[in-house]
């Protein structure tokens, strides 16, 4: 059952669905808030007060960033748990 969830971002509201899956709506909110609070955290006063946008963008990019390093290190450790399983195959076969 897909369920709307309302966040608040920088005093404007967006509301999304979620789809019915293991991460909860609100973890995913959650989560954008904190990054949306780390970017804030590391610019001028003036900037946030000036370009929202801005702000949303920077978070959103950030969290773009995140998700390839994690995909790159996915990529890496499936490439070398095959290696390994090469390894091993190759260990066994050698042995018989």
């Amino acid at each position: 059952m897909e369920k709307i969830i309302t966040i608040d971002l920088l005093g404007e509201e967006f509301k999304f669905r979620a789809a019915d899956d293991d991460v909860a709506p609100e973890v995913i909110a959650d989560f954008l808030m904190k990054e949306l609070k780390a970017v804030e955290s590391g610019l001028p006063a003036h900037v946030k007060k000036t370009n929202k946008l801005a702000l949303i963008v920077l978070a959103a990019l950030n969290i773009a960033r995140q998700n390839i390093e994690l995909k790159k290190g996915q990529q890496q450790f499936a490439a070398s748990v095959a290696g390994r399983a090469n390894r091993i195959e190759q260990l066994i076969d050698a042995t018989d």
